[in-house]
């Protein structure tokens, strides 16, 4: 190789060499910029959630605290109300019927906001008062299978607690489900939760599309903001089947 081939050569070398490295660069600059906004977005994932669960709570807070006494106390009022006539107690029958109704609807709702039982005696009980109520009405029966949990946090028994709520709501509203089996499972990782009814199923490469439709988004929201994976095994006519698994904290 002659003096003049060798010149070239090298500067080829040394080009290529330059380009390896703003490559490299460019590759190394963009992951950052990914692992940035993944950061960013998980961030501001569970800044919201927290902001929701906030708000739930206040809400509750005030329903069952001011609003669920003021209308006990109307109540206590109309019914000390002297009655002179069968047509004055019909009406009053019926006023206290109207009272009453009110009065469950807004424990409802408080409870649904954020269970009472969640705070007072944690995830399973609170899970088995919320099977208890949807069992009662008949329309789809719930099986609950659970081991001896170790302590979690308040937050993470909120969002598993969201996560039954929803896939439980999905089976019922979505899926036509008759029977759901749900169990919390110990691992030495951390929890595994599983969920399966027997309803309609949908396409599972539409998933991206109807995630937000199905309310599945929520549940893999709250399964990320715990660092958790779901895998999901679902088709038409074969029901739908959940296991998320989440580390120990």
């Amino acid at each position: 190789m002659d003096t003049n081939e060798t010149k070239i050569y090298t500067a080829f070398l040394i080009a290529a060499i330059i380009l390896g490295i703003f490559f490299i660069f460019f590759i190394v600059t963009i992951v950052r910029h990914q692992k940035k906004n993944l950061a960013l977005y998980k961030e501001k994932l569970q800044v919201e959630i927290n902001t929701l669960e906030t708000e739930r709570s206040r809400i509750a807070s005030d329903l069952h605290d001011e609003l669920g006494p003021m209308i006990s106390t109307v109540k206590l009022l109309v019914n000390n109300v002297a009655l002179q006539s069968s047509a004055e107690e019909e009406t009053m029958r019926k006023a206290n019927q109207y009272i009453d109704s009110i009065l469950h609807q807004v424990r409802t709702i408080s409870n649904n906001l954020m269970p009472q039982a969640l705070k007072r005696k944690g995830l399973q009980v609170a899970v088995e008062e919320f099977i208890s109520e949807i069992n009662d009405k008949g329309k789809m029966k719930i099986h609950f299978t659970c081991d001896a949990l170790p302590d979690l946090p308040p937050e993470s028994e909120i969002h598993l607690y969201r996560i039954i709520q929803e896939a439980t709501h999905n089976a019922a509203k979505h899926a036509s489900a008759s029977q759901v089996e749900i169990g919390l499972y110990k691992m030495a990782t951390g929890i595994c939760l599983k969920l399966e009814d027997d309803g309609v199923g949908f396409d599972s490469k539409s998933v991206a599309v109807t995630f937000r439709g199905l309310g599945l988004h929520n549940i893999t929201s709250r399964v990320e903001t715990l660092k958790g994976t779901i895998f999901l095994d679902t088709g038409p006519g074969i029901g739908t089947k959940y296991s998320i698994e989440i580390p120990n904290s």
